[in-house]
């Protein structure tokens, strides 16, 4: 069975804003969710293209899908690197040695 260019056009825009690796993984698995639907269609009397029209219908448009992805699978890594860069920050401010602890107050001559 040959996956219809519609279908396969389908899964590049709902995975075009995820890094190469997760877009493999969830290409895969979104087709293997389209199949599914298809053969659901196909037990209900359509044939085989109806079935995949009938499978990307039911999937919805690919933009929003694209979105939902991209913030479900790089969301947590850009959160990972902004508390990553936040540690770097405060590490690098503290070995500096001039932040406000550091400085030793002046001292002040008694007056008469």
């Amino acid at each position: 069975m040959v996956t219809p260019p519609a279908v396969q056009a389908y899964l590049r825009r709902a995975t075009r804003l995820l890094p190469p690796t997760a877009a493999r993984r969830v290409r895969a698995e979104l087709h293997g969710n389209l199949h599914q639907s298809m053969l659901d269609a196909r037990l209900r009397g359509l044939n085989e293209p109806d079935a995949w029209a009938a499978a990307l219908t039911e999937a919805g448009p690919a933009l929003p899908a694209a979105l939902h992805l991209a913030r479900t699978h790089t969301l947590g890594l850009a959160l990972r690197w902004l508390l990553a860069a936040g540690l770097l920050g405060g590490a690098a401010y503290a070995m500096q040695g001039t932040h406000p602890a550091a400085i030793t107050p002046a001292t002040t001559q008694a007056q008469p």
